[in-house]
Formats: structure tokens, sequence, C-alpha cells
């Protein structure tokens, strides 16, 4: 039962993290276009709090799901599913991000190429 409910809470954790990958997006398109000092310090800000907010599903989980403290520790193909979800989790909306926004921060200034 907590393999299903793992999977249920990272199903909706997707669509959460879509949701936030679409506002760091916005978020760096606006501050792109602002003054150099906005956009350096205001992009590191929404920087730090997409970090944050990335990785809060592996934190919230413990909360969430019953039992899932002990299953983690004890079982480590339950680790292994449980990390693989996570990845796969945020799969869809780094995909959205690269597609929709990258090319266009890039011209802003934000994630330059590898030389």
């Amino acid at each position: 039962m907590i393999w299903i409910l793992t999977a249920i809470y990272f199903f909706v954790c997707s669509v959460v993290l879509w949701l936030g990958f679409w506002i760091y997006g916005k978020a760096l398109q606006h501050l792109g276009r602002a003054g150099s000092i906005a956009k350096n310090l205001g992009g590191f800000v929404v920087y730090l709090l997409f970090a944050c907010f990335l990785v809060s599903p592996l934190f919230v989980a413990f909360s969430f799901v019953e039992n899932l403290r002990w299953e983690f520790t004890s079982n480590p193909l339950y680790m292994v599913y449980f990390l693989l979800l996570f990845l796969l989790s945020a799969t869809p909306g780094g995909l959205y991000f690269k597609k929709r926004f990258l090319n266009e921060l890039r011209e802003l200034g934000y994630f330059a190429k590898k030389r």
C-alpha cells in the first residue's frame, strides 16, 4: 500500500513541480528585462527559492505518508523507488522549462552556453 501511496504522492508532486518550473521561468523572464542589478540580484533570490521548492517533495513526503521513514531506511529497494519517482516527477516540468523558456532566458543573459 505504501508503494501506491508514494506513486500517487509523486504524481501530484509532478503537477506542482511543473507549475513551479513555469513560475520560475516567468519570474526570470520578467527579471531579465529589468536592469542589471534587478536581473542579477532578483535572479539569485528566485533561484534560491526555486531550489528549495524543487527539493521540498523529498522532505514533505515523510509527513504525508505514514511509516515512510521506517520503510525508507529499512528497504533499499523502496529507497531506490522513492528517489526514482522523485526524479520522474521533476522531469515533465524540466522538459517544459527547457522547451518553453531556455532559449529566451539565454538571450536575456541567463543559462549561458558552455564555451
